[in-house]
């Protein structure tokens, strides 16, 4: 008759459950919808029941299927209040959930155990950082945010109580339960943090509980396996231990666990842990600290409490100390009758367990349990897992990691050009995360060690190691605990601190600060940097830091033998960052139409391959790579595979030097260049000045075929001109197994400097200026085009591709092919440069010859959107960048700069630039299929690298379809929303 009358009263429910805007029910027509429910549920339940009702049982959703008939038995038998997940799956738990909802007769509480995230427990589900991370971080808004979102994640799920979050203070480095679990050991950064994390949750509709009462900070045991001593006075434990505890009291926290401890200062009696003892629940939690909401007991299975207490005992116990949910008991029957066995002698009053079962109803309708709906599967994982989630997580990193020493402001790295540098991550078989991202922002070797390396392999590696200036260390896949110094055995710290003694190191802790308590010697390496955790995303932060994409914001939460908690040296962004498009507002959803335009491009056969890169505010947030080197190719290209970049070669090559060389005072763009070259005097191009050269409006031919003056019969190369071989009469180099004579080099020059005039001094673009002008910089400066770059411009910027003749350094795999030149070269142009009159010349011009990637091509960019300072240095100065970049001759209908391109005068399609691109902005294009645009008015660069000229230079499609601009113009749009 009782089951009948429960389940009337349940869809009753269904009439009282009409709050879902509290607009349309005021507060005390929901207090008494509530109060109608309680009595009539509570009514209905035996008594049995209703002491069931204080008990969350422990589950799992990753065991077979007589577990989980077992467990729908219990739940069905006892009528138990809850059930606390553990293991499993998301897919599992939602559906043993929407089973046992099913089957229960009053609904359940669903709790989880998930201080840093639902994937704390399921496979498959979002992890973000640990506690500790937080605790180096200054914003206290990332805790309310990640708990914010661990709080939707727990929605999706249908869990409505969440046993987060540790508010102890650690201050014992060797704790071998708590310690990553904490904030740090500072009362007051816990009691802060630890109230942004139950406000996350609690705004949200998730119970939190702030464990573990009344401090699990300083032991050396485990809870789990023993009763664990804390032998601090009162007033110790008032002064630390409690302050989270109260603050997050003040602040409305509804639960607290309270720890399995021996805390004699309260309570002495023998062998009774804080959860039983009436001294510590009810006096001091209860009426000294005024804690109002639900207390909860640590697990009830644990040996901090089982060995000297047995089932049911336990949970008499638990109850007459003051808990008011009893998590995990051992035995659930023997729980039952001991209890009720306890009532029936007086011992628990029977209005306790009446008072505990109501609050517990009360808690249900709050969370909105007299209806229960079945949880939806679809689309699971996908929601559990949003980019939102790895937004808040990189952020987290990103105001974490700890610059600890810092020996003459190492970090970041400037001087990169005298540098030689390698990385050894120690615990790590393959190139890591770390390593992969240090490879975007220098030149740099790769070496991985194992932690079990013996003395004599490391004493080997050291030997290699003696070849290069800076070293930079990692220690990766780290124990979480302090047990054989979290994993890393003696062998590895004398490595490093011999290493360390007489090489310039940075050391990059990937896991808990308290290993640096391990460390031989701090005062050895040249820099320290903490990380808290070994995950991809710090690990790239963490390279991030040295080089100075970003800068150092954390703070060491607890105290290290050489190192106080606060420590944290605070460094400067110098260089372009990574990020994800979320973290500057972008929907990465909106971005694939980025990708379409993309994708159409290869689908239509305008280019095989393609790079596009987009960088804001100096934060590179879409770099992604399409296609393949060759039509037909199943190989895929990648953001770091370089291509021929052509005209680019103007702008990244020629015209940097010529600023330079301006702003020295060593030349003038207004001067002939005859001045400085005077083999054009007594010529027609005496009076051609600098800035006419570089702007198109010197009246100079667009282009000389000069390799057709070198074939024989117009079908060949000529065999007295070219050889298959190399050699001192064939030494220049212009494609793979052809090599031209020497003198032709100075024939080329002299062919330009015969050239004829076009009639009329008007805008037509021109490569032959640019030959000349490369002249102009070795004339000047006395070194040849390639070494004054390089040593003045691309090693200081860290370029690990940007630069003449690839094929030197660089595997062929990772070079984009070009033509099939069927006429001079015959054969695949790959891994020298497509330009016939640059490959003449060895391969190095100023009109053409560079290769690079998208990333060293943004770098370029940024350094003139920084004014021309980038990575600590300062290349040009902002007054040389804006002379360059405006446009030099607009009363004759010229939109150019000094070689940079720049907007239409009146924007039309089909056009150089995009319509959105604004005045002041700047670019170039090439003829491989190439283009880089920088906006200092949007503060956005755009770069579109492809071999289109594969394997025709005929194939004019890109240009057709106008793929570049329609790119960069979808591109704005999207910064707009």
């Amino acid at each position: 008759m009782k089951l009948v009358t429960l389940v009337a009263i349940l869809l009753l429910g269904f009439q009282y459950n009409n709050r879902s805007s509290g607009a349309e029910n005021d507060f005390s027509t929901f207090e008494l919808q509530k109060e109608r429910w309680v009595e009539s549920v509570y009514n209905a339940l035996t008594i049995n029941e209703r002491i069931a009702q204080l008990f969350i049982i422990r589950a799992y959703s990753n065991r077979n299927q007589r577990y989980n008939d077992r467990m729908t038995d219990l739940i069905r038998r006892y009528n138990v209040g809850g059930v606390c997940f553990f293991q499993g799956t998301p897919f599992s738990q939602v559906e043993l959930t929407n089973r046992w909802q099913q089957a229960a007769k009053i609904p359940l509480i669903v709790a989880i155990d998930a201080e840093w995230g639902l994937g704390m427990r399921l496979n498959g589900a979002y992890n973000f950082p640990f506690l500790m991370t937080l605790g180096a971080s200054g914003d206290n808004m990332l805790v309310y945010e990640m708990a914010s979102a661990i709080a939707r994640d727990c929605q999706r799920m249908g869990i409505h109580m969440n046993l987060a979050p540790v508010v102890d203070v650690n201050n014992n480095p060797n704790n071998p339960v708590i310690n990553f679990r904490s904030f740090g050991e500072n009362p007051y950064n816990v009691a802060r943090k630890g109230v942004m994390y139950v406000n996350g949750l609690q705004d949200h509709g998730i119970v939190a509980t702030a464990k573990h009462f009344p401090g699990h900070g300083d032991t050396d045991s485990d809870s789990h396996h023993t009763l664990p001593l804390v032998n601090h006075s009162k007033y110790r434990m008032e002064a630390i231990e409690l302050i989270p505890f109260q603050e997050v009291i003040n602040n409305g926290v509804k639960g607290i666990m309270i720890a399995h401890l021996y805390v004699p200062s309260y309570d002495n009696t023998p062998n009774l842990p804080t959860t039983l003892s009436p001294r510590i629940v009810n006096e001091l939690l209860k009426n000294d600290m005024r804690f109002q909401g639900f207390v909860i007991t640590d697990a009830l299975d644990m040996s901090g409490v089982t060995r000297y207490y047995s089932p049911g005992e336990i949970e008499v116990k638990a109850l007459l100390a003051g808990n008011d949910i009893l998590l995990l008991p051992q035995d659930v029957s023997k729980a039952i009758v001991a209890i009720r066995r306890a009532v029936k002698r007086s011992i628990i009053p029977k209005e306790l367990i009446e008072r505990k079962c109501k609050e517990i109803l009360r808690l249900k309708f709050d969370l909105g349990l007299d209806l229960v709906t079945p949880i939806d599967q679809n689309n699971l994982s996908r929601e559990l897992n949003p980019i939102s989630s790895n937004v808040i997580t990189n952020k987290i990193y990103k105001s974490a990691v700890t610059l600890v020493k810092n020996d003459n402001n190492l970090i970041p790295l400037t001087q990169l050009q005298h540098l030689k540098i390698a990385s050894v991550s120690i615990g790590a078989t393959t190139k890591t995360p770390f390593q992969k991202r240090l490879d975007w922002y220098a030149p740099v070797t790769y070496f991985q060690v194992s932690k079990q390396a013996t003395s004599s392999q490391l004493l080997q590696l050291r030997k290699k190691l003696k070849a290069y200036d800076l070293v930079i260390l990692g220690i990766h896949n780290n124990n979480l605990y302090p047990a054989n110094s979290f994993g890393i055995p003696v062998n590895v710290f004398n490595f490093i601190n011999k290493l360390s003694q007489n090489r310039l190191t940075i050391l990059a802790i990937f896991g808990n600060p308290y290993i640096l308590n391990s460390l031989k010697s701090t005062s050895s390496p040249g820099a320290i940097l903490v990380t808290y955790q070994d995950q991809p995303e710090a690990e790239e932060i963490a390279a991030e830091v040295i080089v100075g994409g970003i800068g150092s914001r954390g703070h060491l939460p607890v105290t290290t033998t050489s190192f106080p908690a606060g420590t944290g040296i605070e460094t400067d962004k110098i260089r372009l960052e990574f990020v994800i498009p979320e973290e500057i507002g972008v929907s990465s959803k909106e971005l694939e139409s980025i990708d379409s335009l993309a994708i159409e491009g290869i689908t239509s056969e305008a280019y095989p391959g393609c790079q596009v890169l987009f960088a804001k505010e100096g934060k590179v947030f879409y770099n992604k790579a399409f296609g393949h080197p060759r039509y037909n190719d199943p190989t895929l290209v990648r953001p770091s595979d370089i291509y021929d970049i052509a005209s680019l070669t103007k702008v990244a090559a020629t015209t940097l030097a010529v600023m330079k060389l301006y702003e020295q005072g060593a030349i003038h763009p207004d001067y002939p260049l005859s001045h400085y070259l005077p083999e054009l005097r007594a010529t027609n191009k005496e009076r051609i000045t600098i800035r006419e050269i570089m702007a198109h409006q010197a009246g100079l031919e667009p282009w000389i075929p000069f390799f057709e003056m070198t074939l024989k019969d117009s079908l060949y190369p000529d065999p007295e001109i070219y050889s298959p071989v190399k050699s001192s009469r064939f030494p220049i180099r212009v494609s793979n197994s052809l090599y031209i004579k020497q003198t032709y080099y100075d024939s080329i020059f002299h062919w330009i400097i015969q050239s004829e005039l076009r009639p009329d001094k008007e805008y037509k673009y021109s490569d032959l200026g640019f030959y000349l002008l490369m002249k102009l910089v070795e004339r000047t400066t006395n070194l040849s085009f390639q070494i004054y770059l390089e040593e003045n411009f691309y090693r200081p910027l860290g370029l690990t591709t940007l630069g003449f003749h690839p094929h030197k350094n660089l595997p062929l795999s990772r070079i984009m092919p070009t033509e099939y030149d069927t006429l001079f070269r015959q054969q695949v142009i790959h891994g020298d440069v497509h330009d016939p009159g640059a490959a003449m010349l060895g391969g190095v011009s100023g009109h053409a010859g560079l290769f690079s990637d998208a990333f060293d091509l943004a770098v370029i960019f940024q350094m003139l959107l920084n004014d021309g300072q980038y990575g600590g240095k300062q290349y040009l100065l902002p007054s040389t960048i804006q002379e360059f970049t405006r446009i030099q001759f607009p009363e004759d209908e010229n939109r150019r700069g000094m070689a940079f391109d720049k907007p239409l005068l009146e924007y039309e399609p089909g056009g150089p630039n995009c319509e959105a691109a604004s005045p002041v902005s700047f670019g170039h294009s090439g003829f491989t299929g190439v283009y880089v645009w920088a906006d200092p008015d949007n503060e956005l660069i755009y770069v579109f690298l492809s071999n289109r000229v594969f394997p025709d230079a005929m194939n004019l499609k890109i240009s057709e379809m106008n793929i570049r601009t329609k790119i960069h113009q979808q591109m704005y749009e999207i910064l707009k929303k």
